[in-house]
């Protein structure tokens, strides 16, 4: 039985060793996804996806119907255990990663059977492709974008998966040798396409990709089949795959059912039709114009735009901004290399990409010096420009060895990136960096760089020893290994609950029956996941002031209310709105508490007793700390200082010393970013009667910000003035804890 078992898997192989590869690195990807996942929610709206999926829900426009049932499926596997639902929500982006890393290798392979097929002399080795393929679909396993989307429960994994294995089976009709049954595959495609609609619109750009694949395959078809019957078999394919199409569509029946059902997170405004469609149509947000494009330019950011338009308006902001730093720089992170991983603004050195060569870097962040930790962050990350001088070589020798392989590859390139681009109209700036959208373009760029790999093998082989191409076999694996090895600790989230455990102390925040008035998507979402997934305080009915018709019709909500419940807000609130309530609003734990009168600004004993009490946060030692996250715990220990300073100040030190050390154990006082606040936090050590601590903290911090100013001072000056008040402030506080600390 054993033999036989051996001898089927033996012939299986043999048969199909590219199914048998694609598969492996299709298992080899998923675990890495998979390692690295959150094991709850992430910031923005990740939140809202768990949630509408895991009670159907109807989330925003235009919906994921496609994406919330499959996602549903997977929470079913958590076994109705509420910590783990977030896990598997999770765990579907990273198997659609692992599996569009699978379809990406078996693409590039039957691309390299076109250019087999016409060359004469059949020399393109099986093995170099396979070899290069695999080179190629690791690249965009370990690059930037396809790995941040493949760890958190957001769309684009498994759009770009839908997208992946639509063009996969157009690429199987185009190489089908039984025509008989090619008509399937345009069905498969059709089918694929309306499910990938349910996730993602993005997928449809693939439409132009297909066309050309079809009429690539049709002209290589017409030696064997005529035109009339070419015609007569398109004729009775398309009614059905019509059909198909429709029949992918149909998820989109639960958003209608479920709006009417009346499930809280509802997005459905009116209903019938006209609500339907103004949904799916997403009548509520603007719709870019292609032209012009400062179409969303008002008086206070005419500033912003006027940064980039220079001379040439608005064709030198589409040049400038929407493709070179809105396009142009995400494929670079993906391909050469980033700096750190805060939001870029246009300055010099936040959100850059880098390549890792010295002089090239002193050109684009002012110095070819490697910044200390505190600077860059592990997103400081580097490939030497090796995947995108691969994935240039290979888009080369495309054009060269095959045309219509390349001009697939470059339409889908295009398609997915500037094309794209153009349609965005990206305004100046956005809310939050968007190369997730371009991830279509990256996929593309992948397989240029699987050729790239083919390429130099196909080279080398030529060569009359065998040594030299195992060495560059070996040569091209690392490049790959490069980019894991780079990346791997800025993408693993395997342990970090800062946006739960965020929520979760807002709403334990609150008084029961409580109304919590939040403001934007970080605000809000966090708490629908902790709310409707794990249950937590969902007596506590959360107001989001964006869905709710904006201020006006927050201050009739309030006015109805009459005080008969609690009222509190957000800090997000608190900044758009406190001043239009003057001594009103009190600090109450992780959020803001509305009094009918004149109130304290600070409820020390309301704080403390939620901070010994309810307010729990999980260790962030070792754990990678996005931008969104770290803004939260620096707000989290603004607020723990004014508890310990109104502490101090009434003569209670002991406890100030509690709330410190309580504080610091989950969230240490080397992970506050913000260097004012770090000092303001070890001054209170000090002023607690805690002088022991205050001199460590004071010994550490001092250390790491003289790094960062040996660092500063290797810019070039007529750079300096882009980060001036970085510098200031590094300057400032070092002589701070110098003058108070005799350091």
């Amino acid at each position: 039985m054993i033999l036989f078992r051996h001898n089927v898997l033996r012939a299986a192989i043999s048969r199909h060793p590219d199914r048998l590869l694609a598969a492996v690195l299709a298992i080899f990807a998923s675990a890495v996804y998979m390692l690295t996942i959150e094991p709850t929610s992430s910031f923005w709206d990740c939140g809202e996806f768990i949630a509408t999926s895991y009670g159907f829900q109807v989330g925003h426009p235009p919906g994921a119907p496609t994406y919330a049932l499959l996602a549903h499926c997977f929470m079913l596997l958590a076994g109705g255990n509420v910590a783990f639902l977030a896990w598997w929500s999770n765990a579907l982006s990273a198997l659609a990663g692992g599996l569009t890393v699978g379809f990406l290798y078996s693409s590039i392979v039957m691309l390299a059977a076109m250019v087999w097929r016409s060359d004469p002399d059949r020399s393109l080795s099986s093995a170099i492709v396979r070899m290069g393929a695999a080179v190629g679909a690791l690249c965009y396993l370990f690059c930037d974008t396809a790995w941040f989307s493949a760890t958190e429960s957001e769309v684009y994994s498994l759009s770009m998966l839908f997208s992946a294995t639509i063009i996969w089976a157009m690429l199987r009709w185009q190489s089908s040798t039984d025509r008989s049954k090619a008509p399937r595959w345009f069905l498969l495609v059709a089918l694929l396409l309306g499910l990938s609609v349910g996730v993602h619109q993005l997928s449809l750009l693939t439409l132009p990709v297909l066309l050309l694949i079809y009429v690539f395959g049709v002209r290589e078809r017409r030696a064997s089949l005529s035109r009339r019957r070419n015609r007569s078999l398109l004729l009775r394919v398309i009614p059905l795959a019509l059909v198909f199409f429709a029949l992918g569509l149909s998820t989109y029946v639960i958003v209608p059912i479920r709006a009417a059902a009346g499930t809280p997170i509802n997005y459905v405004t009116s209903t019938g039709i006209d609500g339907f469609r103004r949904y799916v149509s997403r009548d509520r947000y603007d719709k870019a114009p292609l032209w012009p494009r400062s179409w969303r330019m008002s008086n206070d950011e005419e500033h912003r735009y006027a940064l980039w338009r220079g001379k040439g308006g608005d064709f030198q902001l589409l040049v400038s901004y929407q493709m070179g730093y809105m396009y142009l720089r995400y494929l670079m992170w993906n391909f050469s290399g980033r700096f750190n991983d805060t939001q870029g603004f246009g300055s010099l050195q936040n959100g850059q990409f880098i390549t890792g060569i010295p002089f090239i870097d002193r050109f684009l962040v002012g110095t070819s010096a490697s910044p200390p930790e505190s600077v860059a962050g592990p997103s400081h990350n580097v490939y030497f420009m090796l995947p995108l001088l691969l994935g240039i070589v290979g888009a080369f020798w495309l054009y060269g060895r095959r045309r219509r392989a390349f001009w697939i590859t470059l339409v889908m390139f295009l398609m997915g990136g500037l094309v794209l681009g153009i349609y965005l109209n990206h305004p100046v700036y956005e809310p939050r960096e968007r190369d997730y959208a371009y991830i279509l373009s990256f996929y593309a760029f992948a397989v240029w760089v699987g050729f790239g790999a083919v390429a130099l093998l196909d080279k080398v082989a030529r060569f009359p020893r065998r040594w030299p191409i195992m060495v560059l076999s070996l040569l091209l694996l690392g490049v790959p290994s490069l980019m894991a090895q780079q990346n791997w600790d800025d993408h693993n989230r395997a342990h970090r609950y800062v946006a739960r455990d965020a929520a979760a102390s807002m709403l334990n925040s609150c008084d029961r029956d409580a109304i919590l008035v939040t403001y934007g998507d970080n605000d809000t979402f966090p708490l629908w996941y902790a709310q409707y997934v794990e249950q937590v305080r969902p007596d506590v009915e959360v107001l989001n002031v964006n869905l709710t018709g904006g201020f006006r019709n927050l201050q009739s909500r309030l006015a109805s209310n009459s005080w008969r419940r609690p009222v509190y807000f957000s800090h997000y609130t608190f900044n758009h709105y406190g001043r239009f309530f003057p001594s009103q609003l009190r600090l109450d734990g992780n959020c803001y508490r509305l009094f009918p009168q004149t109130s304290d600004s600070l409820g020390v004993e309301e704080f403390y007793c939620h901070l010994r009490d309810s307010i729990r946060w999980h260790p962030v030692d070792n754990v990678y700390l996005d931008p969104i996250s770290r803004q939260f715990i620096d707000q989290y220990w603004f607020d723990i200082l004014k508890l310990v300073n109104a502490l101090v100040s009434s003569g209670d030190s002991a406890r100030a010393r509690e709330v410190l050390d309580l504080t610091a154990a989950s969230l240490p006082v080397s992970v506050i970013s913000n260097h004012y606040l770090a000092c303001d936090v070890i001054d209170a050590y000090r002023l607690s009667g805690d002088s022991v601590t205050a001199s460590r903290l004071a010994a550490a911090r001092r250390s790491e910000l003289e790094k960062c100013l040996a660092y500063y001072n290797t810019i070039r000056r007529s750079e300096l003035r882009y980060i001036k008040q970085t510098v200031e402030a590094a300057q400032t506080c070092c002589s701070r804890l110098r003058d108070n600390y005799s350091l």
